[in-house]
């Protein structure tokens, strides 16, 4: 069945929720998919490059404001919106959360900016003539999650995560740092999410980030796509 509109999944949450494992699934799952992880260097929503350990942009102050920062990242999504293939079904890993709102935030974007964003974001969605979705692998204990990622991704990466914040605007203009600073800017990241995404006008999935079953959370969302490939 040929597509009339270009569909397009979202998949967010906090880091070590599992997005880029259950983008991978469902890249696997629906094989015409375009799957972008957000490591991806052709990523074309994504406004600068990931560092050499994931995408935390901890420089990304030195080029952008927020305001910036925020016209950047729409733009980006107006010319993929006027290019993206009718028939193609897109997966998005960590946008346009992690990779945006995340980095708005940051970058010590007020609440109303990152909230005008939000809303300026789904109303090039609108217009764009796309079907999206949004599924949120929701993390209940910000704090617990940030402890167990350190335990699994090890003390380099822990290292990396401190010194990366620690550049922060949002960091600094509160006088954090360390890892009580990347424990605060968790509990309020996961705040605002839960907050945005309750105003998402477009058909949504949230799910635990930390389910009792990996599979049953997998099955679910595949039923929930019931996507014709």
């Amino acid at each position: 069945m040929v597509m009339a509109r270009p569909r397009i999944l979202f998949i967010d949450g906090l880091p070590g929720a599992g997005k880029s494992t259950t983008a991978m699934q469902v890249g696997r799952h629906f094989p015409r998919s375009l799957v972008y992880l957000e490591s991806a260097t052709d990523h074309p929503l994504l406004v600068g490059s990931p560092d050499a350990m994931g995408a935390a942009f901890s420089k990304i102050h030195e080029v952008h404001s927020a305001e910036s920062f925020s016209t950047a990242a729409l733009d980006r999504l107006d010319v993929f919106l006027k290019a993206a293939n009718d028939s193609a079904f897109y997966v998005f890993e960590s946008h346009p959360i992690q990779s945006t709102v995340r980095v708005l935030l940051q970058l010590n974007a007020s609440e109303p900016m990152i909230e005008r964003f939000w809303r300026d974001m789904q109303d090039s969605l609108s217009l764009g003539s796309v079907e999206p979705r949004l599924l949120y692998l929701r993390e209940n204990d910000p704090r617990q999650a940030l402890s167990e990622i350190f335990q699994k991704r090890g003390s380099a990466w822990e290292r990396y995560v401190i010194e990366a914040f620690g550049h922060f605007p949002w960091m600094k203009s509160r006088g954090l740092s360390g890892i009580s600073g990347v424990s605060q800017l968790f509990v309020e990241y996961s705040a605002v999410i839960d907050r945005l995404v309750a105003g998402w006008r477009f058909p949504s999935l949230a799910l635990p980030a930390r389910p009792a079953s990996y599979e049953e959370r997998s099955e679910t969302i595949m039923r929930w796509l019931a996507l014709e490939t």
